[in-house]
């Protein structure tokens, strides 16, 4: 026997169910076989857009790193300052020691020993591109010249 006969279901009945699946089936296909991803124009675009972005925000990266590097400059010249302010209290002859010292180099010498993480020379302490130059008086706070002029602090 034929399992559609036996179930009663005449044939005819039988094709017209299996025609209107198959349509309902031939409807879905596409959604199913659609493919994902960018097309040229949209993946051009968003290039662009990034390129966009990336022009805006360049400037305030630039100004933010050059901050940056103003407060290391000027953290540097705060801890000289408070050496020089220890080397003046712990040093019988400190005043005399500093105005016979030749320049900002034989200073930096002088109060080296009361600098956590002193370099061997005052060029190599300070910060690539700024000038620190020691005061003519162990009171005078030390002066920073950068790329862009003289740092108040």
């Amino acid at each position: 026997q034929v399992p559609w006969a036996a179930a009663g279901l005449p044939f005819r009945r039988l094709l017209m169910l299996r025609r209107i699946i198959s349509r309902f089936n031939a409807r879905r296909t596409p959604f199913r076989v659609r493919r994902s991803g960018m097309t040229l124009v949209e993946g051009i675009g968003m290039t662009i857009l990034v390129g966009i972005m990336a022009g805006i925000a360049f400037p305030a990266i630039s100004g933010l790193r050059q901050a940056g590097m103003d407060q290391q400059a000027i953290g540097i010249a705060q801890a000289l300052n408070q050496a020089q302010q220890t080397y003046q209290l712990r040093v019988a002859n400190a005043a005399t020691n500093w105005a016979g010292a030749a320049d900002s180099g034989a200073k930096y010498q002088l109060i080296s020993a009361y600098i956590p993480y002193a370099a061997p020379t005052l060029d190599q302490y300070a910060p690539t591109g700024y000038t620190l130059t020691m005061g003519a008086t162990l009171s005078t706070k030390v002066a920073i010249e950068g790329p862009s002029g003289a740092l108040p602090y």
